[in-house]
């Protein structure tokens, strides 16, 4: 099994939809609903924490962001989901690396998962 699981995509764009039209509703108005706002504010925050995975990037464990951070082949520019980016880019030249490949794949639809439910309406009441 690669530890993928397209639904999670899904479901992550459709609770991102979710959210950002709930937090245009929210910011938009004149009238100020401050729990609904400090509710979305950590929705964001737990967002961003969703992303992060404390061992650090292959290579790497100064960047802990999975889901952006500058590539490690060039220094020059970002990648999206880079411990992905990263190791299949190394695999071409030693395929010992396909374990790692394998487990980046696998922590990047666990933290995509993990975003989806950070903007769940249910996770704060």
């Amino acid at each position: 099994s690669s530890g993928i699981n397209a639904e999670y995509g899904e479901d992550f764009v459709e609770q991102a939809e979710r959210y950002e039209e709930q937090r245009d509703k929210t910011f938009g108005k004149k009238t100020r609903n401050e729990m609904k706002r400090r509710r979305l504010n950590d929705q964001m925050m737990q967002l961003e924490r969703s992303f992060t995975y404390p061992p650090g990037l292959p290579d790497r464990p100064s960047n802990r962001h999975l889901l952006f951070a500058p590539s490690l082949l060039d220094s020059y520019s970002g990648a999206v989901f880079p411990g992905i980016f990263d190791t299949l880019a190394l695999v071409q030249d030693d395929p010992s690396y396909w374990p790692e490949v394998r487990k980046q794949v696998t922590l990047a639809t666990w933290v995509t998962h993990s975003a989806t439910r950070a903007l769940s309406e249910d996770t704060f009441p």
